[in-house]
């Protein structure tokens, strides 16, 4: 209830202002202290500010700083209300408190302030892995004839389909070990978990993370994209442990969610 109040206060603000405010770098100011003071995850503030890195922060910068975690999206075709609300693993009411005129559909092209923050407790806190996204499994871990190279190939993780800029979330807590790209992978995201267990989350649109920082499960890290070696929008999502290539799917909880995520492949 208190966040939906907050949320409600920021719409009101949002009707006359915007969803975040300027702020100018001070002297000592780093990544870390600004998420901190304004209590905004680095993520996001680096989803906001696409040109700003921890190495290149300058005295005097202006940075975009939103009134509470969240981050813009903008679907490429109309949704309805209850599927944005699936993208992001939030409550619709969440999503409507930020955004009163939005209505039960939003139309392709059309911005939208969708709060984040520790999500995807949809699936269970008790689930050791969850979903880095919401969409349909298009290709399994398994020997495939390849999309591109036209011949067999082994299929080292999961692809789930989603369009461009869904979010993308961390599936287990662990430090960042690679952010960057990566011949075929494109845009890809390491984290690693200990005891030799690592994600992979590869093809991404937008990389929110650095090497470094560690991030819970389900936090907000990337958004999904077509990078690299890819024929269209998707997560192609791997599960490493001892650098030998996992099933994704026997480590993912198996929800009434899972089953509509692999209406595609049977």
């Amino acid at each position: 209830m208190r966040r939906i109040l907050a949320l409600v206060m920021i719409a009101m603000v949002g009707m006359v202002f915007s969803f975040y405010i300027n702020y100018q770098v001070q002297s000592g100011d780093t990544i870390y202290s600004i998420s901190k003071g304004f209590g905004i995850p680095i993520p996001v503030l680096l989803d906001w500010n696409p040109d700003v890195s921890i190495s290149n922060l300058k005295i005097g910068q202006k940075l975009k700083i939103p009134f509470v975690p969240g981050i813009m999206y903008k679907p490429v075709k109309t949704i309805a209300l209850s599927t944005l609300s699936k993208l992001f693993f939030v409550d619709p009411e969440e999503i409507l408190a930020v955004n009163p005129s939005i209505g039960s559909t939003i139309s392709a092209g059309k911005e939208v302030f969708v709060p984040v923050g520790k999500v995807n407790t949809s699936f269970t806190q008790l689930a050791d892995f969850i979903w880095p996204v919401y969409g349909s499994i298009s290709s399994e871990f398994d020997w495939r004839i390849h999309p591109i190279y036209n011949k067999n190939m082994f299929h080292t993780g999961i692809d789930i389909k989603a369009d461009t800029g869904t979010p993308v979330f961390a599936s287990r807590s662990g430090k960042v070990k690679y952010a960057g790209w990566k011949s075929g992978y494109g845009n890809l995201i390491i984290i690693d978990h200990g005891n030799g267990i690592e994600t992979y989350y590869a093809h991404l649109s937008k990389i929110n993370v650095y090497v470094g920082l560690y991030v819970e499960k389900g936090d907000f890290i990337a958004r999904v994209g077509s990078t690299g070696t890819s024929t269209g929008p998707h997560l192609h999502f791997e599960v490493r442990k001892n650098d030998q290539t996992n099933d994704p799917v026997a480590y993912l909880p198996r929800t009434n969610t899972y089953v509509m995520r692999r209406v595609l492949s049977e």
